[in-house]
């Protein structure tokens, strides 16, 4: 089982430089490596605060965009959905961000075939809050953060990146029909794919 292991992960390593190899020699084929439209898709986990109560839990979305490239200067614009999974649930309250979203601009630098780049935009969540009465709220809030990306081979790309939202105070209804106030805020680390057209 270890030889069956050990050959499995070498033929990993070969197929990963060959396409490393093959993605750089894309870039002299007329249009920048970087540049163009691509759609992937998503998973993570999240940590986070909604007012005093702790949130965590994971999510699963799609993103999409399209980059610019001026030498090793990349730059364009991103949107992606996510279903989340991100909440607290308690004896007696519990809150649920169902879904989040979001609406960025990017930048970066480009080493052949990586990418490091920061991000900032608009973001929009959902979330529920039960604490005898149950209240979904929709929100819009900041998200900024940055990450890695990797052309492992022509068109298919894979990243890594972290996010943190900055959603702001929402009304709720408490447990005796009175408004309260949370303050929400998470951290989302990411992985994903993608395939750059």
């Amino acid at each position: 089982m270890t030889r069956g292991i050990t050959t499995a992960l070498t033929v990993l390593a070969s197929l990963t430089v060959l396409g490393l190899s093959t993605a750089h020699a894309q870039d002299a084929t007329g249009r920048a490596m970087w540049e163009g439209g691509y759609i992937g898709v998503h998973g993570g986990a999240g940590l986070g605060t909604a007012g005093s109560l702790s949130t965590g839990g994971t999510l699963l979305g799609l993103h999409g965009g399209y980059n610019f490239q001026a030498g090793q200067i990349v730059g364009g614009g991103e949107i992606d959905a996510a279903s989340s999974q991100i909440k607290n649930t308690s004896t007696s309250e519990s809150f649920d961000q169902k879904w989040i979203a979001s609406g960025r601009a990017r930048a970066g630098y480009a080493f052949g075939n990586l990418l490091t780049y920061g991000t900032v935009g608009f973001a929009g969540n959902t979330t529920n809050y039960t604490n005898t009465y149950s209240t979904d709220v929709f929100k819009l809030g900041l998200v900024y953060g940055g990450g890695v990306e990797a052309m492992i081979m022509p068109h298919v790309v894979l990243r890594g990146e972290i996010l943190h939202y900055g959603m702001g105070s929402s009304d709720y209804l408490n447990s005796s029909g009175q408004t309260v106030s949370l303050d929400t805020q998470s951290n989302v680390f990411r992985f994903g794919m993608a395939y750059k057209f």
